[in-house]
């Protein structure tokens, strides 16, 4: 259980969108408010490339299939993994967030490196987030299968990213189901096609085990009071999702959080933002050229990567690349 717990929380990490598989099909953006609608229609409107999943971009001689993937296993990605089959059976070179391997860099992290992922000294969490939100991890915790005991010991990002797996995913998870980008590396893995990682583990973990613990607090009051239906919630991601509203996905969370009137929640919003998607896609950017230029490749990423003027679209659009849907 701890290994995958470790695995998930990671994969959540580095995708820059909210987990999310087939716990239902319940979407809340189409129960929004006029006043709501309107709201995110203006988030939304200026981020290019803001709807659609899987793109091609062309120029002199390279190609780049670009697809925006989810971790988490749902039975609709079956349809995108046989048509893009051929694309990474015939490709150069498949370009993912982080590999397999790299996952495997997380249970090490965890030995050698216990305070990037616990609170190894000093108060647990029940005492350092109050009786009212503890009471709402615990609660959380014990669906998925985590003592209180334990929890109460994780670095505040830590349990974030571990409340963020609703129990129908983590079972999904352990039944060794996998998701979109797991699927395609097997693809590849069993072609002999290359793989090639944008992102380095340690280095996406520390945005989050380096903040100072404050903010961290910060951040797992916002995850506990807006993933109060955690399964609705996950279910609305998964929805826009295969409806190709991706962008709308990710800013809907600036919705819930205007309803729940959460002091300071815009602001913590953006600073994920900014963390987990507008500071790695400029990293990303600068590895594109050698990674792509003169081959034909794969590129599969978080689905809220693809859009906005940091996102990996926009940037090999200012390549010179051509882009259409796929």
């Amino acid at each position: 259980m701890f290994k995958t717990m470790l695995s998930v929380a990671a994969l959540v990490a580095s995708t820059g969108f909210a987990v999310a598989q087939a716990c239902g099909t319940t979407n809340l953006l189409d129960d929004l408010s006029e006043s709501e609608r309107a709201r995110l229609g203006e988030l939304v409107a200026p981020h290019a490339f803001a709807r659609g999943n899987v793109w091609e971009a062309v120029k002199d001689g390279s190609r780049a299939i670009v697809v925006g993937t989810l971790h988490i296993p749902d039975a609709r990605f079956d349809e995108m993994v046989s048509r893009l089959t051929p694309e990474v059976e015939n490709a150069d070179l498949l370009i993912l967030e982080a590999t397999q391997e790299d996952e495997a860099e997380i249970a090490r992290l965890a030995a050698t490196r216990p305070e990037m992922f616990f609170l190894t000294e000093g108060p647990s969490l029940i005492d350092l987030l109050g009786p009212e939100d503890w009471s709402l991890a615990a609660d959380r915790l014990s669906e998925i299968g985590v003592p209180g005991f334990i929890g109460a010991k994780f670095q505040p990002w830590y349990m974030s990213m571990t409340l963020a797996v609703p129990p129908c995913a983590l079972d999904l998870i352990q039944s060794g189901q996998k998701g979109l980008d797991r699927r395609l590396e097997a693809v590849a893995k069993s072609n002999s096609i290359p793989l090639a990682a944008l992102d380095d583990t340690e280095d996406v973990l520390a945005l989050f085990a380096d903040e100072p613990i404050e903010v961290q607090l910060k951040g797992l009051r916002l995850s506990l009071n807006t993933q109060m239906d955690n399964a609705a919630a996950t279910s609305t991601l998964i929805e826009s999702y295969f409806e190709g509203r991706v962008r709308e996905g990710w800013e809907f969370t600036r919705i819930l959080i205007d309803r729940l009137g959460i002091e300071d929640g815009q602001a913590m919003f953006d600073d994920i933002n900014t963390g987990l998607l507008l500071e790695r896609n400029k990293k990303w950017d600068a590895q594109f050229s050698d990674l792509i230029d003169g081959k034909s490749v794969v590129i599969a990423v978080g689905a809220a990567h693809l859009s906005g003027e940091t996102g990996v679209l926009r940037a090999l659009e200012r390549a010179g690349y051509t882009l259409r849907p796929y």
